[in-house]
């Protein structure tokens, strides 16, 4: 047969190695060639056009799976360009994240920072923060920082811990559904807005002020009144949340750590919730 070649002219003919032609004949991407009456494979024409589909289709990106599932539906044309299409889409996404990399990464370079500062929260803002701003609109969002910067910053500060652990909860489907209810209920948003305004009292205060009770009270009522808060942080085992109250502590101050304290309670109280699961 003058236009066969035996295996390992086809393997540098394709600029493949044996392993990798013999695996392809083991998941059925190659089909079996004839062989010589001594037993040795011999690639010819048709091998030579397959092996070139696998390398144009290898380039785009795509696993041995999907090329194999597009080869042997070649007779569809909408197979290819559905695959194709869905490649595109996945590519975009990724080149959209790798941008996002370049542009953190040179924001840290450009800056005259140590190396432990260039790791702390106002680098790597928590994405669920990103998409709960996106969901309220800028506007929401400015009404915020110049209500009550100092909550702002915190909360952002907060999301960030929430975000970085797997704390058993499913923090960020809660609090974006909150930002789809603070949109729908700008009265309700309000609310909260005034009541994190109060809020930024309790860095001034000692834990022991009675304001501090006072204001724990009127959180958990507020709470009670938007059900989506109701049981966040009561699914936490005893060992998690000490972990988490450890994590937030460098965030909070004593006052505003007893304010979360008792605020957990009134609302375990008035679920009639007696404790939690170790």
């Amino acid at each position: 047969m003058e236009n066969r070649i035996k295996i390992s002219d086809f393997a540098k003919l394709t600029g493949s190695t044996l392993k990798t032609i013999i695996y392809y004949h083991k998941i059925g991407l190659l089909q079996e060639p004839a062989r010589s009456p001594g037993g040795y494979r011999l690639y010819g024409p048709a091998e030579l056009t397959r092996m070139q589909s696998i390398k144009r289709l290898k380039s785009l990106g795509l696993d041995l799976k999907r090329i194999k599932e597009i080869l042997g539906e070649m007779h569809n044309s909408r197979t290819l360009r559905e695959v194709l299409q869905s490649l595109r889409t996945e590519l975009l996404n990724e080149k959209k994240t790798l941008e996002e990399r370049v542009a953190k990464i040179e924001k840290l370079l450009s800056e005259d920072t140590e190396d432990a500062v260039l790791l702390d929260e106002n680098t790597f803002e928590s994405p669920s923060f990103q998409m709960v701003k996106e969901i309220l609109g800028q506007d929401q969002i400015d009404k915020y920082v110049q209500t009550c910067p100092e909550i702002y910053d915190q909360q952002r500060k907060l999301f960030g811990i929430l975000d970085d652990f797997q704390w058993g909860q499913n923090y960020r489907e809660t609090f974006l559904s909150l930002a789809d209810y603070f949109k729908a209920h700008p009265e309700k948003y309000q609310m909260s807005l005034d009541s994190a305004k109060r809020l930024a009292r309790l860095d001034q205060l000692s834990e022991d002020d009675p304001e501090v009770e006072a204001l724990a009270r009127e959180s958990a009522e507020i709470m009670k009144s938007i059900p989506l808060l109701e049981g966040v942080n009561q699914s936490l085992s005893k060992a998690m949340e000490s972990l988490y109250n450890g994590m937030v502590a460098g965030v909070l101050s004593p006052a505003r750590m007893k304010h979360k304290r008792l605020v957990e309670q009134y609302l375990r109280e008035g679920s009639g919730f007696n404790g939690k699961k170790d």
